[in-house]
């Protein structure tokens, strides 16, 4: 059989067309891959320093030294909140089972996700925007 010149030129329109509809897919998925591992680090990243800021509550009596040593340990980011929850006091008597110290980013921002979700009405609003880490340690060590 022999293929006339007219019949190889639809099948590249055809290989065209099927591009152009699998690359819109492939790369929304490449930039989802991109923007999950981004979220998953910046949660890594604060669960440490949210369990710095518990072993730095074990032994410091203010909530200064601590909120500055976690924000210290997640990069210097001053936009993050840090809270922290029955610190352990600095005289001795009745301490408290556990400290837990909650380290917050309230602002994650998703550059690939976000402007493509934009594009469906309502899809926007499902990705969140505040990211945190969490930490409990004993007092007294």
């Amino acid at each position: 059989m022999r293929t006339t010149k007219t019949g190889t030129h639809r099948e590249r329109g055809a290989s065209l067309v099927e591009f152009a509809i699998v690359l819109p897919i492939f790369l929304v998925l490449t930039g989802g891959m991109v923007d999950f591992g981004r979220a998953f680090f910046t949660e890594v990243m604060l669960t440490n320093a949210a369990r710095e800021g518990a072993r730095s509550a074990m032994y410091s009596s203010t909530s200064a030294n601590t909120s500055t040593r976690a924000i210290a340990a997640a990069g210097g980011n001053s936009a993050l909140g840090v809270s922290i929850t029955n610190p352990c006091p600095a005289s001795p008597g009745p301490l408290p089972s556990s400290v837990t110290v909650t380290v917050t980013n309230p602002k994650f921002e998703w550059v690939l996700l976000g402007p493509a979700l934009s594009l469906i009405p309502g899809a926007s609003n499902s990705l969140p925007t505040t990211l945190s880490g969490k930490a409990t340690m004993q007092c007294g060590g």
